[in-house]
């Protein structure tokens, strides 16, 4: 599936209707498809890498696609804050594969662009990021907005690997603002995961943040043992983003008893039902806040989010890869169990479809509703495969 999905320019979305190499999406599948050593997507991992650095915005911004349609670029309505992420990832991800000092070349410089552009994006000097709504994987009717959970463990996660890239090539900071790990981590958890002592740390550098803990003493959970799905200025979202937080789980951010705590919640909600994994618990309803029914009405119906649809609680194969991964390396014993379920979900098809690996999956009945071959369902569902043979998927992040 990945073999036909390559291009001259990179790995594009899908076998059907996404005729674009989207960065989030490529970068995604690599992880899986990196660790097969087939010299093909190596080299088509390569490809993308190089396309990507060759049209990035004069600021560093990573684009959000390349549309193999008109041969140019596109950075989206409100831009795309987790394509520079994903491009510093997906570098130290290949370089991890082939050990390959080229790739510390142009690609780091244009890593190290796109890890500026990202630092620029703190509006309030948090050293967390800010997205406009839209910016990220979930670009619909969701609309989450400035500091997400979603874009800021990438970020987090991008400024390991920027320290480890730069390391390795024996090269410095190079004024892109590069941010010491565990304090960023640190800022991190307090923010998105808070817990008694974490007003007194945020008061250090984000009052306002600080000054609400405080009023909603007794009110605010302290307790919740997963992450903050967004914080913006009108609201503090809690609705559980499955991805974001088995990013947290299988990439060393939390510790081991959220990561095992974060597992239990989608046990208990039965997100892998009907198949890995429904992406947001509980399903917004008309009227909610974060929610935008009239503009969802406008969409093509297979981009509607309504309640368990597409990204307001459907089923994502590409998602179900790394509910697998966290499993096998929590050492649950359902992994296994889950790959099975996740192979008969990207098996699923519509009459007359011949390639399996769909978009996404209704939340109830499990029935295909996206686009068939999918390059990230296929790359992730290779993740979990030989994450349950016992090899890392993210062994560049240790």
């Amino acid at each position: 599936m990945l073999r036909r999905n390559a291009t001259q320019r990179g790995l594009k979305a899908s076998h059907a209707y996404y005729n674009q190499v989207w960065a989030r999406d490529a970068f995604i599948s690599f992880l899986g498809a990196n660790l097969v050593n087939d010299p093909a997507l190596l080299q088509s991992a390569q490809t993308t890498l190089e396309t990507f650095a060759k049209t990035r915005a004069p600021l560093g911004q990573i684009p959000n696609f390349y549309d193999l349609s008109t041969d140019l670029p596109d950075f989206g309505f409100s831009g795309s804050t987790d394509s520079s992420c994903w491009y510093i990832l997906g570098l130290a991800s290949l370089f991890n594969a082939t050990e390959d000092r080229a790739l510390l070349g142009p690609n780091l410089d244009a890593a190290s662009d796109a890890y500026r552009f990202v630092r620029y994006q703190d509006a309030n000097n948090s050293w967390l990021v800010d997205s406009p709504q839209g910016a990220d994987w979930m670009d619909a009717a969701i609309q989450r907005t400035g500091k997400t959970l979603y874009n800021n463990v990438l970020f987090l996660l991008a400024t390991k690997c920027m320290h480890s890239l730069l390391s390795a090539a024996g090269r410095t900071d190079q004024q892109i603002g590069l941010l010491d790990y565990d304090s960023l981590k640190e800022r991190f958890s307090d923010v998105f995961l808070p817990g008694p002592d974490s007003a007194e740390r945020i008061s250090k550098y984000w009052t306002r943040l600080a000054t609400h803990h405080r009023e909603q003493k007794g009110v605010f959970d302290t307790t919740r043992k997963y992450y903050l799905q967004y914080l913006s200025f009108a609201r503090i979202d809690s609705n559980f983003d499955t991805l974001s937080n088995l990013l947290c789980a299988v990439w060393g951010v939390a510790d081991d008893e959220t990561a095992l705590s974060i597992l239990d919640v989608i046990r208990k909600r039965e997100l892998t039902r009907p198949y890995p994994v429904r992406v947001l618990d509980p399903p917004y309803k008309r009227g909610d806040a974060g929610y935008d029914d009239k503009f969802d009405a406008m969409l093509p119906i297979q981009h509607r989010s309504g309640p368990l649809d597409y990204h307001n609680g459907g089923v994502w194969p590409f998602v179900g890869g790394f509910q697998v991964c966290a499993q096998r390396l929590r050492g649950s014993e359902d992994g296994s169990d889950d790959l099975a379920r996740l192979a008969e979900a990207n098996s699923v098809m519509r009459e007359g479809e011949t390639v399996g690996f769909n978009e996404w999956l209704d939340g109830r009945k499990g029935e295909a509703r996206g686009q068939y071959g999918q390059s990230w369902s296929a790359g992730m569902y290779i993740a979990a495969h030989e994450s349950v043979r016992g090899r890392d998927p993210f062994a560049f992040l240790r």
